[in-house]
């Protein structure tokens, strides 16, 4: 009894969203603890905010991420982290860096999530589907269009226009390059890792059908339907926006509070 208490203590996480020069914070069956812009938080640094280069500042990456465990309920037990960061710069190198700087605040475990991914999911597209989806994320000034399938996302371009600067016909030129880009080969992801003979025939299958005709977009609000309801053959459908990175940082903490925790 006691070890389950205790079990189910260690399992604090925090959810992190520093996306769009805003510092969001939440745990997992709480209501959000910050929610405040990177210039109030460090007017010295950013005043005002009109670029995202802090993810670059090593000094400006410890003092949010610090901000954030100092604001956070008190515990005998070091939470764990799970943050999402830029798409553009999630290689293992710029990865590295940002756990580096989160570990010297003590945090249990680390987990990073791209924004894009973090986005599909929290959106409401079905990624563990095996049929590759058309998967929009359009920002003030990016816009991201990517294939999700089995849990994993593919071919991601990005487009250095918002979303009030995006047009149809983008839509379409980038589409059509996202396609043509797509292996015909089941990808490495799959056949490098150890996989039952039913679920490697299932992505195998999957990944041979063809693409899905809906093109799902993530957009703000009050945009919706300025595409239109089709564009070419295929079907377009407006998804949540305003919230999708928080709700997939919550759907990933949900997943990670099952998962056993090892012992030693």
């Amino acid at each position: 009894m006691l070890e389950n208490i205790i079990n189910f203590m260690r399992k604090r996480y925090i959810g992190v969203d520093l996306l769009n020069g805003k510092v969001r914070a939440f745990e997992k069956k709480e209501n959000t603890f910050i929610d405040k812009s990177i210039g109030e938080i460090l007017p010295n640094i950013f005043n005002p905010i009109n670029n995202e280069n802090y993810w670059y500042d090593i000094n400006a990456m410890e003092q949010l991420l610090n901000y954030v465990l100092s604001n956070a309920k008190k515990s005998l037990f070091r939470p764990r982290l799970v943050i999402a960061i830029p798409f553009e710069i999630s290689d293992i190198k710029n990865k590295a860096s940002i756990v580096e700087e989160a570990s010297k605040f003590k945090w249990s475990n680390i987990y990073i999530l791209s924004n894009f991914m973090c986005a599909a999911i929290g959106s409401g597209v079905r990624i563990e589907e095996c049929r590759r989806k058309i998967f929009i994320y359009s920002l003030n000034d990016l816009t991201y269009f990517g294939l999700v399938f089995a849990g994993n996302i593919f071919n991601v371009k990005i487009l250095k226009r918002g979303y009030n600067k995006l047009t149809q016909e983008d839509i379409i030129n980038n589409i059509g390059n996202l396609t043509d880009d797509a292996s015909k080969e089941l990808p490495e992801q799959f056949t490098n890792i150890r996989l039952s003979k039913k679920d490697l025939e299932d992505v195998t299958i999957g990944w041979k059908l063809e693409i899905e005709r809906t093109i799902y977009l993530s957009i703000p609000t009050n945009l919706k339907n300025v595409f239109g309801l089709n564009i070419g053959k295929n079907q377009l459908v407006y998804l949540e926006y305003e919230n999708c990175i928080i709700e997939g940082l919550k759907d990933a903490i949900s997943k990670l509070n099952t998962m056993k925790i090892r012992k030693g």
